[in-house]
């Protein structure tokens, strides 16, 4: 039998300035990050809901989450509305995070994945991705 490798106990709970020191060197990036032609996301939101319905699915073997970061191509997300209008039809590299759950044994909880993604199979909804992105909606 596999030993089980994680918990649901796993990450620390920090003070807000501990959160700061980590999040402000991202933010100093923000220039470069706009500079090189990709779009700027400080934070991404995730709603309680949409993590229960993830959840649900896998009942008592979720035990946590993975979260990957990724990129996708997206319409410009400046703060700028007149700037945004302009520029609507724009598409730029945006970074997105996709959660996914994990069970005990540190396995993503992903069907789909595990049987190789066959490309003939339904896609079921077994992640998460896509909150509002600050900025815009912060």
């Amino acid at each position: 039998m596999d030993a089980k490798k994680f918990t649901g106990r796993e990450g620390q709970l920090i003070s807000a300035e501990q959160a700061l020191e980590i999040i402000n060197p991202h933010l100093d990036r923000e220039r470069d990050i706009l500079g090189r032609g990709d779009n700027f996301v400080k934070a991404e939101f995730f709603g309680l809901h949409t993590f229960k319905d993830l959840i649900s699915l896998y009942e008592e073997s979720c035990v946590g989450f993975r979260v990957y970061y990724g990129v996708r191509d997206e319409e410009d997300n400046s703060i700028d509305e007149k700037f945004v209008a302009s520029r609507r039809n724009e598409i730029k590299p945006t970074p997105r995070l996709v959660i996914v759950p994990v069970d005990a044994r540190g396995n993503d909880l992903t069907k789909t994945a595990r049987l190789g993604g066959m490309k003939d199979m339904a896609a079921e909804k077994e992640a998460m991705v896509g909150g509002p992105v600050c900025p815009r909606h912060c």
